[in-house]
């Protein structure tokens, strides 16, 4: 009962953070600065938030990694700029509705290479619900896939996006075995912010410059969308599977919309509200069944 309980008090702050993300689309909405730049920034300030939290509680721990665990925090760092980066990019090629669509296959990704690596196996219910909600987030980008040469490049840099968000998933399921959620996280939006500092500089993009709004926007974007949201994913990572978090992830959209409606006034069309009530089935499914699957591990050992 007790694992149980525990499972399900991992499932509930996963929630925090979905919820925590979904503001994400809402500040991006009210910037002006260019897409690559509200990454940057995200990634800058969450650094610097992470660095005095660092120098008082996290010196000793940061001595006692290895060798390796830097390197695949740095890795897993990489990767999250790459899905930022390439993700942000897919939006000037194709459609947003495709994008979310394709960056939106990253469950998929998580569950296959998660079960070469890991042996990590889903249940029946689970891979019925994670299909459920995969679907959900892609009826609107079915109705709304374009064929023509832009198009295409555009949904294939969003499907690397889910690929390489799938990888920075993964990493972290690995690392944070052994590493605290403290020292991993630092590492790894310290590496993401260089990256993303590198893409700026290479594509000539203004550094500074932009209004005091944007960089209140910037700010609460590190805060609520990174501290309080991939943070907490980071941390679920030592007590579930890859692909559980990643699936979790899904109901980002969602929150989205529901944020959208009371901040935004934005009411959403049929096939965003039976998306929605997919997405949220799906995820339901999927996490009930992970629940059974660690009582089930329970009986077993007892």
């Amino acid at each position: 009962m007790e694992e149980r309980n525990s499972v399900l008090r991992v499932y509930l702050i996963m929630l925090v953070g979905v919820i925590a993300v979904s503001f994400s689309a809402i500040f991006v909405r009210n910037t002006t600065a260019p897409s690559t730049i509200v990454a940057m920034y995200r990634m800058v300030l969450t650094f610097f938030l992470f660095v005095p939290v660092m120098l008082t509680n996290g010196r000793e721990k940061i001595t006692q990694i290895t060798k390796k665990e830097v390197i695949l925090c740095g890795l897993s760092g990489i990767f999250l700029a790459l899905h930022f980066s390439t993700w942000i990019a897919s939006l000037s090629y194709t459609t947003v509705a495709s994008s979310t669509v394709l960056v939106g296959l990253q469950p998929i990704f998580t569950a296959i290479i998660g079960y070469f690596l890991y042996k990590e196996r889903l249940s029946r219910n689970g891979i019925i619900g994670m299909a459920i909600a995969i679907f959900g987030g892609s009826v609107i980008g079915i109705l709304d896939f374009q064929v023509s040469e832009g198009h295409l490049y555009g949904d294939f840099l969003a499907l690397m996006g889910g690929f390489f968000g799938a990888l920075y998933i993964l990493i972290g399921r690995t690392v944070r075995k052994k590493v605290s959620t403290l020292v991993y996280t630092f590492l790894v939006y310290g590496s993401c912010t260089l990256i993303l500092v590198i893409v700026n500089i290479y594509l000539r993009t203004p550094i500074i410059g932009y209004s005091s709004k944007d960089y209140i926007l910037f700010l609460a974007m590190a805060i609520v969308c990174t501290v309080g949201g991939h943070t907490i994913f980071n941390w679920s990572l030592k007590h579930v599977e890859a692909n559980k978090v990643s699936t979790a992830m899904l109901g980002e959209p969602v929150g989205a919309t529901f944020l959208a409606i009371i901040l935004l006034k934005e009411v959403p069309n049929q096939w965003q509200i039976v998306s929605g009530i997919l997405i949220i089935t799906g995820l339901y499914i999927f996490m009930t069944a992970g629940v059974r699957e660690h009582k089930l591990k329970e009986k077993i050992a007892e």
